[in-house]
């Protein structure tokens, strides 16, 4: 009822604030058409409801102002909102459909300058193909990514694409070179002071040493990232890592230290919320509790990660993905990607 009332209601203030001659629709009733607003102001609508997490309106105002920049063959502007289709389609675990949108965008953008939306387009599919197992299709589209990035001169960006480059390149053999890109964007980041990319790039480490089964050093890169977070609290980023640890803990047969690690990480994720990361949790704990032979306890955390899995079957908006590591995708602050 209040989430109904407060659409309606936002929806009221969006028509009182524009000029009386752009208002042709209904007050109550109907959304405006690509006929009445611009493509940008339709933009602007859209993310509005985007940022609420409002997905159905969020793409209705989306879809409309990709028919008004198609129809005022403004390719640049029709790319952008591609982008951002995606974007939502890939929150909905809809990847194939987001990457469906984000080859139309490329294709766009292939026709105008260079930017860092671009950029950002072909990150995010080179992300998609990854999670589909398009290895090297996901490597390329970094590699361009990264080439942009370079010549826009926007160095955060630029180093989320090595960290997940990085990464890929540690699992795919090619090790020392992987953890020179690595590294390289840890130590750009501690020098200009970047606190979130030197996490960033401490949980890659991590990730990196845990592919190439150097336990102690990924524990060690994990822990310090904590101590990080000591400095500057973030909930999201310290349930990953407790919940990294927690995974640790149990392969060198510390299951009592998991249990603890995983009853935080629980604690962080159903603060957020963020299901699939509670969900993951309870299963760990569960394996933990298994291992110790206690049945009640396993039974009681395996039936809470099931409902989870269940519920998120059927749950129209998703959360967030966090992509192939917790914590280096580029977030839209430091990669703009609005017309």
């Amino acid at each position: 009822m209040l989430a109904s009332f407060l659409r309606f209601f936002l929806s009221t203030i969006i028509v009182l604030v524009l000029p009386y001659s752009a208002c042709e629709w209904p007050i109550f009733g109907q959304s405006p058409s690509a006929r009445t607003l611009t493509g940008d102001e339709l933009v602007r609508i859209g993310q509005i409801h985007d940022a609420q997490n409002h997905y159905p309106e969020a793409l209705t105002y989306y879809e409309q102002a990709v028919e008004a920049f198609r129809t005022q063959k403004q390719r640049k502007g029709e790319a952008i909102v591609l982008t951002k289709i995606a974007s939502i389609f890939e929150r909905q675990g809809r990847r194939r459909d987001a990457a469906a949108q984000l080859r139309r965008a490329l294709e766009l953008f292939s026709k105008t300058s260079n930017s860092a939306v671009h950029a950002d387009a072909l990150y995010a599919l080179g992300r998609i193909e990854l999670w589909v197992g398009s290895r090297e299709e996901a490597a390329s589209r970094f590699a361009q990514a990264k080439d942009i990035y370079r010549r826009l001169h926007n160095e955060p960006a630029l180093g989320a694409v090595m960290l997940q480059s990085g990464l890929l390149k540690v699992s795919d053999a090619s090790s020392e070179e992987g953890l020179h890109e690595i590294q390289q964007v840890f130590d750009a980041a501690r020098a200009r002071r970047d606190d979130e990319q030197t996490l960033a790039a401490l949980v890659a480490m991590g990730d990196a040493d845990w592919v190439l089964d150097r336990i102690q050093a990924a524990v060690a890169h994990y822990e310090e990232g904590l101590a990080l977070l000591a400095q500057r609290p973030h909930a999201r980023m310290e349930a990953g890592l407790r919940l990294h640890l927690a995974a640790l803990a149990g392969a060198r047969g510390r299951e009592e230290e998991g249990i603890a690690l995983a009853k935080r990480a629980i604690t962080l994720y159903q603060s957020l919320p963020d299901m699939s990361g509670e969900a993951a949790s309870w299963a760990l704990l569960a394996s933990f509790y298994e291992a110790l032979h206690q049945g009640a306890e396993a039974e009681e955390a395996l039936r809470r990660s099931l409902a989870i899995y269940r519920q998120q079957s059927v749950t129209i908006h998703a959360i967030r993905p966090s992509g192939p590591s917790i914590l280096t995708a580029p977030t839209e602050s430091r990669s703009p990607s609005r017309p």
